[in-house]
């Protein structure tokens, strides 16, 4: 049965003006990239178990990504797993991807 990654970046309250008007957050799910919005879920539908996920930002009119950090998560059967993703204090700081409690 398959399962849903639900990955919200959010921008640190000191620099999230800056970050919402000159960069878009990207997201990554086991090497696949996928678009995001500021403090809207990106779901990504998976198989059931262990995934790559990274979250960083890209400025507008350029390539790379910035501030990229990885977790790995399990997902379970079925289920709809959500994830956040703040970036640090200042701009050049990478995102901290939290991975809730899992028993």
């Amino acid at each position: 049965m398959p399962s849903t990654l639900a990955v919200v970046p959010q921008p640190h309250w000191v620099n999230g003006w800056f970050l919402r008007i000159f960069a878009r957050p990207v997201v990554l799910v086991d090497g696949t990239e996928h678009s995001g919005r500021w403090g809207q879920p990106t779901e990504v539908h998976v198989e059931p178990g262990l995934h790559a996920v990274a979250v960083g930002a890209r400025y507008r009119g350029t390539a790379g990504t910035l501030g990229l950090d990885e977790a790995e998560v399990d997902v379970d059967s079925g289920r709809r797993l959500l994830v956040t993703a703040t970036n640090g204090f200042f701009n050049h700081q990478p995102f901290t991807v939290e991975v809730p409690h899992q028993t």
